[in-house]
């Protein structure tokens, strides 16, 4: 699937994913939201070509367009008036749009690729020795929403054969083949749960210890990025620490462009965002220098 993602332990990934997470919260600057936008969008396009975001893209890009739009039209704070909608609309109100928006485009774009990385047998083996049953329970949530997504999408095709998912027919009809859509899918959902209970019950789920269906093993690699992530995270915990990434609206609005030491804990952000993207650079440029020499 991806190359350099079976090389690292599962270990590593999570811990990225919750450096990531922190520094995005942290870092409430448009200049850095905007290069990790970029950057996890560039991550999920080398992990599937972005076959994965294309289908989420329509509903992060509305979710991030609606806090771009509402956020001036709510807050009315600052100094520099652009112009009146019923209320004035203010510079800084559309800076904290723009910084909300990003944000919220750079989470929802990093669990996309979360959940391509961090796969179900990653997951398990994480916290199952833990946290059997929690771990267990989360899996099947994570698993349920795109289960019932697939389902729906298969009795709506099998009643539109039938003709019972017509548009120009009365609403009340249309409820009433809604209603009977969601009994099938509820239903439906229900036997796939007993039988998969009864398989785990006939195959001792929970007697003994959990076997591992894939043996990661932790290398002496994987401690050196862990040391380099942290190392990264810390100095850049630090700089949020000395309000270096953090623009500031009110009550006086600060320019937008980088000065002086930001731009080096906008270097250590960038690194630790790219991390899959540097390593799978390395890897492809080590491969391209070995298959020359061959």
């Amino acid at each position: 699937m991806y190359k350099s993602y079976d090389r690292f332990h599962p270990f590593v990934y999570l811990l990225y994913f919750i450096f990531v997470l922190t520094v995005i919260m942290l870092y409430q600057h448009p200049f850095f939201l905007l290069f990790s936008s970029i950057s996890l969008v560039l991550l999920n396009i080398v992990i599937d070509q972005g076959k994965q975001l294309k289908k989420w893209l329509p509903m992060i890009i509305f979710i991030t367009s609606l806090f771009f739009i509402l956020t001036p039209l709510i807050n009315h704070r600052g100094n520099y008036i652009l112009f009146y909608l019923k209320n004035p609309i203010t510079l800084e109100a559309i800076i904290q749009g723009v910084i909300l928006s990003l944000t919220l485009f750079s989470i929802m774009v990093l669990f996309v690729a979360f959940n391509m990385i961090i796969t179900a047998d990653k997951f398990l083996f994480l916290f199952s020795k833990w946290f059997p049953k929690w771990a267990l329970l989360i899996m099947l949530s994570m698993r349920f929403v795109p289960l019932l997504k697939r389902r729906l999408q298969e009795i709506i095709a099998v009643q539109k054969s039938r003709g019972l998912f017509l548009r120009d027919i009365p609403v009340k009809r249309r409820l009433k083949n809604g209603l009977l859509f969601l009994q099938i899918l509820l239903t439906w959902s229900l036997e796939d749960g007993i039988q998969t209970a009864d398989s785990m019950s006939a195959r001792g789920y929970g007697i003994q210890k959990r076997s591992k269906y894939t043996p990661y093993q932790f290398y002496f690699t994987d401690l050196f990025t862990i040391i380099i992530l942290t190392l990264f995270v810390i100095i850049a915990v630090f700089g949020w620490w000395l309000g270096d990434g953090v623009l500031s609206i009110l009550p006086i609005l600060e320019p937008i462009l980088l000065e002086g030491r930001e731009w080096f804990y906008f270097a250590i952000f960038l690194l630790l965002i790219s991390f899959p993207l540097i390593s799978e650079g390395g890897e492809t440029l080590l491969w391209r220098y070995w298959k020359r020499k061959i």
